[in-house]
């Protein structure tokens, strides 16, 4: 990683007390529905993030859910756990995506149908992996953010550019201007954050899960397929559906699972 890269990686805040809150609460298993309402309901902001998540058309919700217990007996104490994960989002980062011809808005739609494809996909048909897979769906390309930044700052926009033009791959793109892609970076990120080791290395993986030990590689395979269903600015297209069953192939994954939740989002944005 380049100089600046690792300036701007150290830059980020702690995460905030009111997610590590949560987050506690998640670990203890002897903790109850009641002692993460509690915990998420302490901070108006965080629990007004996590309503405005949960409301997205995304997630497909009959009729509004108005408060913290509603969601949380509605989606589990898994999918509520990765919403207040998720608002970190809204309360640290400032989102600049110009160099990736992205906006905002592009990236919050990509981070909601890819956390929504998890929840509907591996929710239902594995969900122990849910702890990991939740928070890494939403916040996988994060790293894509910080990488923005540094782009801008050493002037080496034009290589992202210019790759975008030629249709090449992102990542490499990404290495060549700052000596890191984007689930390097975010792997860095959640270690900084104290997250436990197996969700660093799922996200670090998520690119090549051959990488990984046998353990996370279908974790790590999971997440690099709902990665290839959702494009970077939150379109799903024939081709990206496409290659990501090719990697469910490959790996071996449950395929008339993501099938259904794939269709249930798709039917969730028409």
């Amino acid at each position: 990683m380049t100089k600046t890269l690792l300036e701007n990686i150290e830059a980020i805040p702690p995460m905030p007390e009111s997610v590590r809150e949560v987050e506690r609460v998640y670990q203890d298993p002897e903790s109850t529905f009641e002692d993460m309402q509690k915990a998420i309901e302490k901070d108006p902001l965080l629990t007004a993030n996590i309503l405005r998540i949960v409301n997205s058309p995304t997630y497909g919700m009959k009729s509004t859910v108005s408060d913290v217990k509603q969601a949380i007996s509605l989606l589990g104490k898994d999918a509520v756990r990765s919403f207040a994960v998720a608002s970190i989002v809204a309360s640290t980062f400032k989102i600049d995506l110009s160099p990736y011809n992205m906006t905002k808005e592009d990236f919050a739609k990509a981070c909601d149908k890819q956390l929504a494809l998890t929840l509907n996909w591996i929710g239902r048909s594995e969900p122990k992996n849910m702890a990991i897979l939740g928070p890494a769906s939403f916040l996988v390309d994060i790293g894509r953010v910080i990488i923005a930044k540094t782009l801008v700052e050493d002037g080496k926009v034009d290589i992202i550019q210019q790759a975008l033009l030629a249709g090449e791959d992102i990542a490499t793109a990404e290495k060549t201007a700052c000596g890191a892609q984007t689930t390097d970076v975010t792997a860095t990120l959640f270690h900084k954050w104290g997250f436990d080791a197996e969700m660093v290395h799922v996200i670090r993986y998520s690119d090549d899960p051959e990488g990984a030990n046998p353990d996370e590689k279908r974790m790590a395979a999971e997440l690099k397929a709902v990665r290839e269903t959702v494009l970077p600015n939150g379109d799903i297209t024939d081709e990206s559906v496409a290659t990501a069953k090719e990697t469910i192939e490959e790996f071996d994954l449950d395929m008339a699972s993501y099938e259904k939740a794939l269709e249930k989002l798709v039917a969730a944005e028409a």
